[in-house]
């Protein structure tokens, strides 16, 4: 008997399957097993048995071979599948799913059939979106709809940030893991779930393969980009790995649960009206207050928050002591070298916020040679010290972008945002209106669910507009905008396009040209746009530059994969950007 072996090992795109020949003993379709691999026993995902090989002559004879772990039959095709997809070897996607595995482990029960309960009841959607405003403590929420499906097997809940995965843990009382989890506490929470008929399992898109051992999915946020692994090989997305799992899986079920449909919905599923108690705060002239970035209104709310006893939490986007390095006399700006970037100031020291790197802070102005360089924005560090001086004992914090996703807001606090256009982050592509309506009513669902006063500080056109967003009607316009303004620059979601970055110097990029065109003019109705040459990058991070491939509007997800496979060997290919040029 011969089995075909996908080894959790990095590998080139076009390798990754292994035959072995076993006499003694037997395997399954699904079984992890340790086989011999470049001098060292490895763990594989048995894809294959069959009672021939046309490698038989060099197949290496596995005797008795040890199992590790028992996985369901569809998890060896759901890795060649998403393998496909990604453009990279089905082994190096299966390194990418167990990441380390213990040493040491016991061999496997041989019972192989895993329990699983298929049979749900009538009228249950294999597939639900729910659009609810508090997706914690709302009837169709998170908690209530764990509540309702343990009785039919395994849940995993896939959550953008790894502080929701100990959040959801801790309210739950089940198991999770992430990225930060040690190794070998991950693989017993997951592997423990795995060989149980019925638990619930937390994790982030590090663990979205685990749909494929899944009878219910629950998706927490699906319109948030954190579910996208946007970086390395592979590049794959939380969202799409559930959808093969349910493609190979007719029992399982995926329920959506978010504040905000997608802009793909914009006609469907409409959004939920949040009825915040809401203040808006537009910037003009004569409203400072004695505390930078503050408004003298939002300066008299917190003051009777603190007189009240009642918290307060300050969203402040800018980190630091302050912002960009600015001259207070002519306006010129500190860059980084690297990048370009304008730097930052934090910890007394010049700090680029895109691609990381340090410098000392400069003592005069680069163009005017003045030594006021103190014109830009303060920082969370700054106005925590200011607040405290004005405020003392009073239970305020003031958090920047990534703290303000970690916590929870007490509850009948106040919260005040400093300025509303920073909160859906800083990127300055397309899609930044659609990031910041999300975010927007995300926190404003946040302080619902919480019973707090919200108090946004921005700009009057902004401060009419972002009142409608809080309700259906007006998320449904917004969306209808930026559908028009997708669909006439041809980007996704409005057209189909797919991503290639070609790491190396430019001269590369132009001869990846050569072949990008001759698959454009062979390929009916394919275009091309670029290369664009990454403008920043981490320190560690080799020069880029990055294709944009527009597929014709009827070509369908296979025919695009066919496409594009000979790209894969100069590449990492993405079907689903999310960044368009960086």
């Amino acid at each position: 008997m011969f089995v075909s072996i996908i080894p959790s090992i990095r590998m080139p795109h076009g390798h990754g399957i292994f035959d072995y020949q076993i006499n003694d003993g037997t395997v399954h379709v699904g079984d992890v097993i340790l086989v011999p691999f470049r001098n060292r026993r490895t763990p594989g995902l048995v894809a294959r048995i069959s009672p021939t090989s046309e490698y038989a002559d060099r197949a290496i004879v596995l005797p008795a071979p040890q199992k590790i772990l028992k996985l369901p039959e569809t998890m060896a095709e759901l890795c060649l599948n998403s393998a496909v997809e990604c453009f990279v070897s089905p082994a190096t996607m299966l390194h990418a799913w167990l990441r380390i595995v213990p040493k040491r482990l016991p061999p496997a029960d041989e019972v192989h059939t895993l329990q699983r309960d298929v049979n749900w009841p009538k009228g249950k959607s294999r597939r639900e979106l729910r659009f609810v405003a508090n997706r914690f403590s709302d009837p169709q929420g998170i908690i209530a709809t764990v509540e309702q499906e343990q009785s039919n097997g395994r849940i995993l809940i896939l959550t953008p940030w790894q502080r929701r995965v100990d959040y959801l843990v801790k309210r739950l009382g089940c198991q999770g893991f992430h990225s930060q989890t040690a190794a070998g506490a991950a693989w017993r929470s997951w592997t423990s779930y795995v060989n149980q008929s019925h638990g619930v399992l937390v994790t982030t898109r590090l663990g979205a393969w685990l749909s494929g051992c899944a009878d219910v999915v629950i998706i927490d946020e699906p319109e948030n980009d954190d579910h996208k692994q946007d970086e390395l090989s592979p590049r794959y997305d939380a969202r799409r790995l559930v959808d093969l799992a349910a493609e190979l899986n007719p029992g399982m079920r995926t329920i959506n649960i978010g504040t905000t449909p997608p802009l793909s919905f914009r006609n469907q599923s409409p959004a939920p009206d949040i009825a915040v108690d809401l203040q808006v705060e537009n910037f003009v002239p004569g409203s400072r207050s004695n505390i930078e970035s503050i408004h003298a209104n939002s300066y008299n709310e917190i003051a009777q928050a603190a007189e009240e006893s009642r918290p307060v939490r300050i969203l402040h986007a800018v980190r630091g002591d302050r912002g960009r390095i600015r001259c207070a006399d002519c306006g010129w700006t500190a860059n980084c070298v690297s990048c370009g970037s304008g730097l930052n100031n934090a910890g007394g020291r010049a700090i680029c916020r895109k691609c990381g790197k340090k410098y000392p802070l400069p003592d005069i102005c680069g163009a005017c040679q003045g030594t006021d360089l103190s014109k830009a924005t303060i920082g969370t560090d700054i106005l925590t010290k200011r607040c405290q001086e004005k405020f003392p004992g009073a239970d305020l914090k003031v958090l920047d972008l990534t703290e303000w996703q970690d916590q929870s807001m007490p509850p009948k606090s106040l919260i005040v945002v400093t300025n509303l256009s920073l909160i859906g982050g800083y990127s300055e592509d397309i899609r930044r209106k659609e990031r910041l309506i999300i975010s927007f009513r995300r926190l404003a669902a946040q302080a619902l669910s919480s019973q707090c006063t919200l108090v946004v500080q921005t700009s009057e056109n902004l401060g009419d507009e972002c009142k409608t967003w809080i309700t259906g009607q007006g998320v449904q316009t917004a969306w209808n905008r930026e559908w028009q303004e997708r669909k006439d620059f041809q980007f996704p979601p409005a057209a189909s396009m797919a991503k290639l970055i070609v790491p190396g110097q430019p001269d590369k990029a132009q001869a990846v040209l050569e072949l990008v065109q001759k698959i454009c003019n062979q390929a009916t109705g394919w275009s091309f746009r670029g290369p664009y040459p990454v403008e920043w990058r981490p320190q560690n991070r080799e020069p880029r530059a990055i294709f944009h491939l527009l597929p014709p509007p009827d070509a369908t997800r296979n025919q695009t994969v066919d496409a594009l496979t000979p790209l894969s060997a100069f590449g990492i290919l993405d079907l689903d950007p999310i960044a368009f040029f960086s």
